[in-house]
């Protein structure tokens, strides 16, 4: 996209959108108020459109397109946002920072996208906001939560509106509330990755409302199993919240029961076996977490959701390592957390999972070699304040001249 921008080839740039999202031409015009021959002749070069500035940014509006990514086509470059990061001399910005900067500028003052809602919702807006919410899901891969709450929650608050203002069909209305449940989820979980917990809660909570309101058992589940793993989380330290997680993995079973796949049931086990560890029972723990095995070795099915296939065997590993911590055996931890970081595929999550295996490491009396690795990953930490926080014990053991000490600090104040 920033190549046929960079060559004002506008046509395509239109093409290349309505691909990225799966619309037709028609749908295309649905959602930004054109007809499917007006879309039809931009992308064959029979019509300059978009070349009228007016209309270009009226365009990106519709899509939810954050304008600043509109700049290559004014610096004639296929220009990104990584590219200004330090020509500056007089701004003390690394790239996260920068880019939150840049980002938050465009959300507070120009606008991530229009503060418009259309008069009337179709397909093609539940086709788009679905895309949407992938591409956010996407990023968070690159780039962490933090960087993601804003734009998230200001198109949470367009759908949210659209939901009040906008005439549809029930049918619509329905999917309508699913895709604004899950855009809840999303940006719920960039909150509780950013570490604003409070706010990640709240979240949760309005996605259970529109999951029921819906009728949307899967949204249900998938709440539910991120309810549970908050609550896990503040059960290391407040030990009874774990409870709390029980009977949140009880709900998501009882909620998909009819039609769990194995991969779903080895995601609540693991939530379960989390949730025992934290209460100290090692048997129920070891028993959970047999189950989440067996269940994934019964390997994929065609109608798993499509947000459960983090579910790998790397995931395992990884709850095998963090119930190890909790039921004090770091030794065992760092087995677990070492297979779990060669099993990841993905950068960000093998990042963590570095982060992990570092605070097993320092648990287990190897302080050396955990200062060593957390000083190693610190340079890929981003946009995850949750992988900062598994890296705090190790900044109360280093000296605050140390090196670690200086560039853990650098990020956790960015």
């Amino acid at each position: 996209m920033r190549e046929v921008l960079a060559r004002g080839d506008l046509p395509a740039f239109v093409a290349l959108i309505r691909a990225a999202m799966g619309l037709s031409q028609l749908e295309l015009a649905s959602l930004v108020g054109w007809s499917q021959s007006t879309v039809n002749r931009i992308e064959h070069g029979e019509r300059g459109t978009l070349y009228d500035v007016r209309e270009l940014v009226r365009f990106a509006d519709a899509i939810d397109m954050p304008r600043h990514a509109l700049l290559p086509l004014i610096m004639g470059k296929p220009v990104a946002i990584d590219d200004f990061a330090g020509t500056n001399n007089d701004m003390d910005l690394d790239r996260r920072r920068f880019t939150a900067v840049l980002a938050g500028g465009f959300v507070a003052g120009m606008g991530w996208g229009s503060e418009t809602v259309p008069r009337k919702v179709g397909t093609a807006h539940i086709k788009h906001l679905n895309a949407t919410v992938e591409r956010l899901s996407d990023e968070d891969q690159r780039s962490g939560g933090a960087l993601l709450v804003s734009p998230a929650m200001h198109l949470l608050g367009r759908v949210r509106r659209m939901l009040d203002e906008a005439v549809y069909s029930e049918a619509i209305g329905r999917r309508l509330l699913s895709v604004t449940g899950r855009l809840s989820v999303n940006s719920g979980w960039f909150a509780y990755d950013s570490g604003n917990q409070e706010l990640a809660r709240h979240l949760y909570g309005e996605a259970r409302i529109f999951a029921d309101h819906a009728g949307d058992q899967e949204l249900h589940v998938e709440v539910c199993s991120l309810l549970a793993m908050q609550s896990v989380r503040f059960g290391r330290k407040n030990p009874g919240r774990a409870r709390e997680a029980l009977r949140f993995v009880a709900t998501a079973e009882d909620a998909a029961r009819h039609w769990a796949t194995p991969r779903m049931y080895a995601l609540l086990a693991l939530r379960e076996a989390s949730a025992h560890a934290v209460l100290g029972d090692a048997m129920s723990c070891r028993k959970a977490m047999a189950t989440a095995w067996r269940e994934f070795d019964r390997g994929p099915r065609e109608d798993d959701p499509t947000w459960i296939g983090f579910v790998s065997e790397a995931e395992l590993l990884s709850f095998e390592g963090q119930a190890a911590m909790m039921l004090g055996r770091p030794a065992a931890a760092v087995d677990c957390y070492g297979r779990s970081v060669a099993a990841w595929t993905s950068d960000r999550n093998r990042t963590y999972g570095r982060a992990c295996l570092a605070g097993a490491l320092l648990a287990s009396g190897q302080r050396s070699e955990a200062l060593a690795e957390g000083l190693n990953l610190l340079t890929n930490v981003s946009g995850s304040r949750r992988t900062l926080e598994e890296l705090a014990p190790l900044r109360d053991v280093a000296g605050d001249s140390s090196e670690f000490a200086e560039l853990y600090d650098h990020k956790l104040a960015a």
